[in-house]
């Protein structure tokens, strides 16, 4: 396939910026420049806090001279302790919602963004908006994970979804089946059934394994040409658990 002419955005939430918390200092970053150096891909990184900071990152990277000439863009948002619908802060004191990252997209993103991943605990749960937010700023696809996630296990999956599909042509982002056939791809080498769930979770049977699985937690949204955005099941992802339901 004829490469199109991609970068990647990376807005990251320190992970050490809560005031309570001892600093681990982890971040996306050494990996995604990896990738960058292997792949000759180039990568845009900035740190945000909160609302407004995300706001000026987002419109900092895009005002780069460098974008001028790149077709297609990636957001990469990673930011700490998600809730449901918004993510950033701790102990529930979210700094910003899954809205708003569609928002400033659609208002500075210049039609070029078409994936976007959002790497924070719980944030593939919020469907409903992750579909009216694609829509609105016209991104193709969306990878998140509804759940509380172990952080090298998704930091590994997103660098295999930005090697995959940042070798396509946007030909191959137009047809529903060849979207879904690219999803596949991206997954195909990650076992649905890997315990995930990095949050332990009580349960009223003590012989019973609780953990959320990978096929239980990700979230992966495509939206081709003019049709509503579909959420992929897991079985949609990878084909053989369906085989697997049909035996049992």
């Amino acid at each position: 396939m004829e490469t199109s002419n991609y970068a990647v955005l990376v807005l990251e939430q320190p992970l050490w910026a809560q005031k309570d918390e001892d600093p681990d200092q982890n971040s996306v970053r050494p990996f995604v420049d990896v990738l960058s150096r292997h792949e000759d891909l180039p990568v845009f990184f900035a740190t945000f806090v909160d609302s407004s900071s995300f706001d000026q990152a987002l419109k900092n990277l895009l005002d780069t001279d460098k974008l001028d000439d790149v077709e297609h863009l990636i957001v990469y948002v990673a930011a700490n302790h998600g809730a449901s619908s918004c993510f950033g802060g701790s102990n529930n004191d979210c700094t910003m919602n899954v809205k708003t990252v569609f928002d400033r997209i659609k208002s500075l993103g210049k039609g070029k963004v078409i994936g976007l991943i959002l790497d924070s605990f719980e944030m593939g749960v919020q469907a409903d908006t992750i579909e009216t937010g694609m829509e609105s700023a016209k991104i193709r696809w969306v990878i998140g994970y509804a759940g509380c996630t172990e952080w090298l296990t998704t930091t590994l999956i997103n660098l295999r979804a930005l090697s995959v599909v940042t070798c396509l042509d946007s030909d191959d982002f137009k047809d529903e089946d060849m979207l879904m056939g690219i999803m596949q791809l991206v997954f195909e080498m990650f076992n649905p059934h890997l315990e995930i769930d990095d949050d332990t979770r009580e349960s009223d049977d003590d012989d019973l394994d609780d953990s959320l699985t990978l096929a239980d937690v990700l979230s992966v949204t495509i939206r081709s040409g003019r049709r509503h955005p579909k959420t992929l099941m897991p079985e949609e992802i990878w084909p053989d658990l369906a085989d697997d339901d049909d035996e049992d």
